[in-house]
């Protein structure tokens, strides 16, 4: 094993440190989940599937999705074990990901199993504002958008565009009370935050996309999102309606076009920003 700085650790297979990962262990293309389970369901779409590598949050799949290769690295919940496997991928060589996660919807143009694309993201996930000044905006490559939508159309999803809020929280910074009796800590402003983002037009609440948005994009990525609904703020109601498997499968059908795209324009090499 090469000398570990403490600047930038490597694993003990001299990997990088989390995601124990070396050169040559994904392709450029990378699918993210947020849950280490969801890696076997996005893979049940591919062929020659081996899982390459499993530390804490971050489970790493390969495989290949009509010949062309692929893979999926799980992040966890939240921005900053986003954060920690954007960078590790980058290093790596990866220029393109797609976040594949869950959402919920404060309005009445989603429901249960839908799914939406972010074109973009307000920032309230903490982990960005330790890149970037709070004005700095989170935004879905245009080209990864196209696809996913290109993706969509071609499996006949019914889908639409969302401006996501991305929460440092999962419980009270979304307007969910602790408890359900009045006993437990509830600030008056709690009573505000999804109406006064419906007033901005928000329409739907996560808690991982406008930190991997801001964080690719410094790593000069192209990053891209799409989302299953599986909560309606609006009705109350909780469910997958088979959102989920439809985003996964999505998904690795908008990386099979990115990759065509690509290929078309490889005498120019691959636009990896905007």
């Amino acid at each position: 094993m090469k000398e570990n700085k403490a600047s930038s650790p490597k694993a003990s297979n001299d990997g990088v440190y989390h995601l124990r990962l070396r050169q040559g262990d994904v392709p450029n293309y990378v699918l993210l989940p947020g849950a280490p389970e969801r890696t076997l369901k996005i893979a049940e779409d591919w062929e020659n599937v081996q899982e390459v590598a499993s530390y804490r949050e971050y489970k790493t799949v390969s495989g290949s999705y009509k010949g062309v290769p692929i893979a999926c690295t799980s992040t966890g919940i939240g921005g900053p074990s986003s954060e920690i496997a954007i960078h590790e991928l980058n290093t790596l060589g990866v220029h393109t990901a797609i976040r594949v996660g869950t959402t919920g919807c404060i309005v009445k143009n989603f429901d249960l199993g839908d799914l939406i694309i972010p074109i973009a993201c307000v920032r309230n996930d903490g982990t960005s504002n330790s890149y970037v000044e709070p004005e700095f905006p989170a935004f879905a490559n245009p080209i990864v958008v196209k696809a996913l939508v290109q993706a969509c159309e071609n499996l006949g999803f019914k889908y639409g565009f969302g401006l996501t809020y991305t929460s440092g929280s999962f419980y009270l910074g979304q307007g969910r009370p602790l408890y359900e009796d009045d006993s437990s800590y509830w600030p008056s402003w709690a009573d505000k935050i999804i109406p006064d983002l419906q007033q901005k037009r928000v329409t739907n609440i996560e808690m991982e996309t406008a930190g991997q948005f801001v964080v690719g994009y410094l790593h000069d990525m192209r990053m891209g999102a799409i989302l299953s609904v599986i909560s309606n703020r609006v009705l109350d109601r909780w469910g997958d309606n088979g959102g989920e498997k439809r985003a996964c499968l999505a998904a690795s059908e908008a990386i099979r076009i990115l990759h065509q795209w690509d290929s078309e324009k490889s005498s120019g090499g691959c636009v990896c920003s905007l």
